[in-house]
């Protein structure tokens, strides 16, 4: 009997220890116990907030340029996911949490854009339109109330302790500024403190370079390293289709040549694979790939979670060194298409003619149809020589009339390697 009353006391001081070590770690990841430094005190570690979206890990968010203003100077970065990822990593939790609490926008007219730029603060610019809502959530944040896409997007410290959200609307180019709840001592402060200034700076900042370039070109000096890169097919092997058509949940088994490809089937729903690159897949039955949805309507961001979580799912492992990254979400009929690109050390890749690498419809709650374009990218060892940006732009006259940006691109048109070059997009 005392054993048994000893076992059941055992019990209940487990559940008491469990219960208060799941309170603890929940309480650990609210900004308010972060910010205290109860979090190292106690030596509790908040949950990662690496991007889930619907349940697969995807890999991680990362801007195509990030600059932070300090006191009148400037960090400037880009080209180098490897240090992306590294310096990025400090500002994530601050543009989740400043997405998920922000208050009403207001316009900002293109001369206060370039202000806020100028301000102590961090700017980021991530080469596609990614909806408000979908980044908050894939920077580990909640559901963020601001409607709308946005690439670039800046942190602004505002009088007193008060922190700002800015962006560009990718709908219309208009500019916008919000409240958030962050604190700029706390938060803001710290983050940028952490790089030190290497001279980047606008091309608006820049007289003879504002003639040339889109005003809002990033100028980082000295001669940029752009890696080259075989190209292979991974759907040419046995081993790849077969690991893409467990991926997209068909039955690798199940398959047989077609005039327009290898084609596999589930029910009546058909995946094609072609030429070892390309797969296409157009639904006869509805929810085979379904996405997030509210009351039946499907967001441009649930749109935008659901097809990514597919394409990492089914690309990522596929791609070598390449990362996905978003390039638009556009209403299409009555749903949306979703587009995704490659991207190799921090620049895109220009696949084919379209220059997207996969594009998704959904529809009525679920992904109707896709194409992939699989091409998987290995770093040679040596680097590209590249001429300084302000250099490229002076031989490239026909900037002066569309001012667009000049930007380190690649074109894959196909073959078994790409290099690097200066493309005005």
């Amino acid at each position: 009997m005392r054993d048994k009353q000893s076992a059941l006391e055992w019990g209940k001081n487990a559940a008491i220890v469990l219960l208060t070590l799941s309170a603890a770690a929940l309480l650990s990841m609210t900004p308010l116990v972060r910010d205290s430094g109860l979090v190292e005190l106690l030596g509790l570690r908040p949950a990662p907030t690496g991007a889930s979206i619907g349940g697969a890990q995807s890999g991680p968010i990362l801007p195509a340029r990030l600059a932070v203003c300090r006191d009148g100077d400037r960090f400037g970065l880009q080209y180098d996911d490897g240090r992306m990822d590294e310096v990025f990593a400090a500002f994530v939790p601050l543009l989740g949490d400043a997405l998920t609490g922000a208050g009403e926008p207001a316009a900002l007219s293109d001369s206060q854009w370039r202000a806020c730029l100028r301000r102590r603060g961090a700017y980021f610019d991530f080469s596609g339109e990614i909806p408000l809502a979908a980044l908050a959530r894939w920077l580990g944040g909640g559901d963020c109330p601001l409607k709308g896409s946005a690439r670039r997007v800046a942190l602004v410290a505002e009088e007193g302790d008060a922190v700002s959200l800015c962006w560009e609307d990718a709908g219309d180019g208009g500019y916008f500024t919000c409240p958030t709840a962050l604190s700029r001592s706390l938060h803001l402060d710290p983050a940028v403190e952490a790089v030190t200034p290497n001279g980047a700076y606008f091309a608006f900042e820049d007289e003879s370079l504002n003639r040339l370039l889109n005003p809002f070109t990033l100028i980082t000096e000295g001669e940029p390293a752009a890696g080259l890169y075989d190209v292979s097919a991974p759907l040419s092997s046995a081993a790849g289709a077969e690991a893409l058509v467990d991926a997209l949940s068909f039955n690798s088994r199940n398959h047989a040549p077609g005039s327009s490809g290898e084609v596999y089937m589930d029910g009546t729903d058909r995946l094609v694979i072609r030429d070892g690159v390309t797969a296409t897949y157009r639904a006869a039955q509805s929810g085979k790939y379904p996405v997030e949805h509210t009351n039946g309507v499907v967001s441009a961001a649930q749109a935008a979670e659901g097809a990514r979580a597919l394409a990492e799912r089914a690309m990522a492992p596929l791609c070598g060194e390449a990362r996905l990254y978003l390039l638009s979400v556009r209403p299409y009929g009555d749903g949306w298409q979703v587009r995704f690109g490659y991207r190799l050390g921090g620049s895109a890749v220009y696949l084919y003619d379209e220059g997207w690498a996969a594009e998704f419809l959904v529809r009525d709650g679920c992904i109707t149809q896709f194409v992939l374009h699989l091409r998987q990218y290995t770093a040679q060892k040596e680097n590209a020589l590249l001429l300084p940006i302000r250099k490229a732009a002076a031989m490239l006259p026909d900037l002066t009339r569309e001012r667009r940006e000049l930007v380190i691109q690649y074109r894959d048109g196909g073959g078994q390697s790409v290099s690097p070059g200066w493309e005005a997009v």
